[in-house]
Protein backbone atom coordinates (compact mmCIF):
# COMPACT_ATOMS: atom_id res chain seq x y z
CA UNK A 1 0.00 0.00 0.00
CA UNK A 2 1.19 3.24 -0.90
CA UNK A 3 1.31 6.55 1.25
CA UNK A 4 -1.44 7.71 -0.55
CA UNK A 5 -3.84 5.06 -0.54
CA UNK A 6 -3.14 4.95 3.50
CA UNK A 7 -3.90 9.01 3.29
CA UNK A 8 -6.80 7.92 1.35
CA UNK A 9 -8.51 5.30 3.56
CA UNK A 10 -7.82 7.76 6.62
CA UNK A 11 -9.72 10.38 4.56
CA UNK A 12 -12.44 7.73 3.69
CA UNK A 13 -12.33 6.76 7.20
CA UNK A 14 -13.28 10.31 8.70
CA UNK A 15 -15.98 10.62 5.89
CA UNK A 16 -17.84 7.68 7.52
CA UNK A 17 -17.50 8.77 10.74
CA UNK A 18 -18.90 12.22 10.23
CA UNK A 19 -21.98 10.34 7.91
CA UNK A 20 -23.06 8.21 11.13
CA UNK A 21 -21.79 10.72 14.47
CA UNK A 22 -24.87 11.48 15.66
CA UNK A 23 -23.10 14.88 17.57
CA UNK A 24 -22.75 17.45 15.25
CA UNK A 25 -19.98 19.08 16.31
CA UNK A 26 -18.02 16.07 16.20
CA UNK A 27 -19.25 15.55 12.45
CA UNK A 28 -18.02 19.33 11.41
CA UNK A 29 -14.67 18.22 13.32
CA UNK A 30 -14.46 15.00 10.91
CA UNK A 31 -15.66 17.17 7.52
CA UNK A 32 -13.29 19.59 8.33
CA UNK A 33 -10.28 17.29 8.45
CA UNK A 34 -10.89 15.13 5.47
CA UNK A 35 -12.96 17.76 3.21
CA UNK A 36 -11.71 20.83 1.16
CA UNK A 37 -13.56 24.05 1.86
CA UNK A 38 -15.36 24.06 -1.38
CA UNK A 39 -15.32 20.43 -1.43
CA UNK A 40 -18.06 19.42 -4.28
CA UNK A 41 -20.64 16.55 -3.19
CA UNK A 42 -22.76 14.92 -5.66
CA UNK A 43 -25.11 11.86 -3.79
CA UNK A 44 -26.26 8.92 -5.84
CA UNK A 45 -30.15 9.83 -5.74
CA UNK A 46 -31.72 13.39 -7.67
CA UNK A 47 -30.52 15.58 -4.83
CA UNK A 48 -28.97 18.28 -6.01
CA UNK A 49 -24.72 18.25 -5.85
CA UNK A 50 -23.06 20.75 -2.59
CA UNK A 51 -20.81 22.56 -2.59
CA UNK A 52 -18.46 23.05 1.06
CA UNK A 53 -17.92 20.90 4.17
CA UNK A 54 -20.12 23.17 6.02
CA UNK A 55 -22.85 23.18 3.46
CA UNK A 56 -22.23 19.02 3.64
CA UNK A 57 -22.59 18.96 7.45
CA UNK A 58 -25.71 20.94 7.63
CA UNK A 59 -27.28 18.34 4.67
CA UNK A 60 -25.91 14.89 6.42
CA UNK A 61 -27.57 16.06 9.69
CA UNK A 62 -30.93 16.53 7.98
CA UNK A 63 -30.82 13.61 5.70
CA UNK A 64 -29.67 11.25 8.86
CA UNK A 65 -32.00 12.77 11.12
CA UNK A 66 -34.55 9.56 11.25
CA UNK A 67 -31.87 6.88 11.17
CA UNK A 68 -31.96 4.99 13.90
CA UNK A 69 -28.88 4.77 16.83
CA UNK A 70 -26.59 2.13 15.71
CA UNK A 71 -25.73 2.72 11.88
CA UNK A 72 -22.15 1.94 11.03
CA UNK A 73 -20.04 2.90 7.58
CA UNK A 74 -17.17 1.38 6.79
CA UNK A 75 -15.24 0.25 3.66
CA UNK A 76 -15.66 -3.22 2.67
CA UNK A 77 -12.36 -3.53 0.26
CA UNK A 78 -9.00 -1.86 -0.22
CA UNK A 79 -9.56 1.51 -1.65
CA UNK A 80 -8.60 1.44 -5.94
CA UNK A 81 -6.66 4.92 -6.49
CA UNK A 82 -5.79 6.14 -9.97
CA UNK A 83 -3.79 9.56 -10.16
CA UNK A 84 -5.74 12.23 -7.90
CA UNK A 85 -8.45 9.84 -7.77
CA UNK A 86 -9.96 6.65 -5.63
CA UNK A 87 -12.50 4.41 -5.37
CA UNK A 88 -13.87 2.84 -2.27
CA UNK A 89 -16.99 0.63 -1.54
CA UNK A 90 -18.35 1.43 1.46
CA UNK A 91 -20.80 -0.73 3.58
CA UNK A 92 -23.87 0.66 5.68
CA UNK A 93 -25.46 -1.25 8.46
CA UNK A 94 -28.79 -0.61 9.96
CA UNK A 95 -30.25 -2.38 12.13
CA UNK A 96 -33.23 -3.97 9.70
CA UNK A 97 -30.85 -3.52 6.31
CA UNK A 98 -27.30 -3.20 4.57
CA UNK A 99 -26.53 -1.35 1.63
CA UNK A 100 -23.95 -0.73 -0.41
CA UNK A 101 -22.25 2.42 -1.95
CA UNK A 102 -19.43 3.01 -4.23
CA UNK A 103 -17.64 6.20 -3.86
CA UNK A 104 -15.64 8.23 -6.16
CA UNK A 105 -13.39 11.11 -4.48
CA UNK A 106 -10.77 13.21 -5.90
CA UNK A 107 -8.26 14.01 -3.23
CA UNK A 108 -6.23 17.18 -3.38
CA UNK A 109 -3.46 18.58 -1.19
CA UNK A 110 -4.45 15.77 1.33
CA UNK A 111 -7.83 16.13 1.45
CA UNK A 112 -11.29 15.40 -0.75
CA UNK A 113 -12.06 17.49 -3.36
CA UNK A 114 -14.74 15.86 -5.43
CA UNK A 115 -17.26 12.86 -3.99
CA UNK A 116 -19.81 11.42 -5.98
CA UNK A 117 -21.95 8.92 -4.84
CA UNK A 118 -22.65 5.52 -6.49
CA UNK A 119 -25.98 3.71 -4.40
CA UNK A 120 -25.50 -0.06 -5.84
CA UNK A 121 -28.66 -1.72 -6.42
CA UNK A 122 -28.87 -4.92 -4.50
CA UNK A 123 -28.00 -7.11 -8.03
CA UNK A 124 -24.91 -5.47 -8.39
CA UNK A 125 -23.90 -5.03 -4.58
CA UNK A 126 -23.77 -9.18 -4.50
CA UNK A 127 -22.14 -8.93 -7.43
CA UNK A 128 -19.42 -6.84 -6.34
CA UNK A 129 -19.23 -8.83 -3.11
CA UNK A 130 -19.26 -12.43 -4.62
CA UNK A 131 -16.41 -10.48 -7.04
CA UNK A 132 -14.38 -9.38 -4.26
CA UNK A 133 -14.69 -12.58 -1.99
CA UNK A 134 -11.64 -15.21 -2.08
CA UNK A 135 -12.14 -17.86 -4.13
CA UNK A 136 -12.15 -21.72 -3.18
Amino acid sequence: MTSGEMAAGALFARWCAAWVSRDHEERLRHLQACCADDLEFVPGDSRPALRGWRALADHITAHTARWPAGVTAELVAPLETHHDWCRGYIRWTFPQAVAVGCDVARINGGKISTMIVFVETRANAEAVAAALSPTR
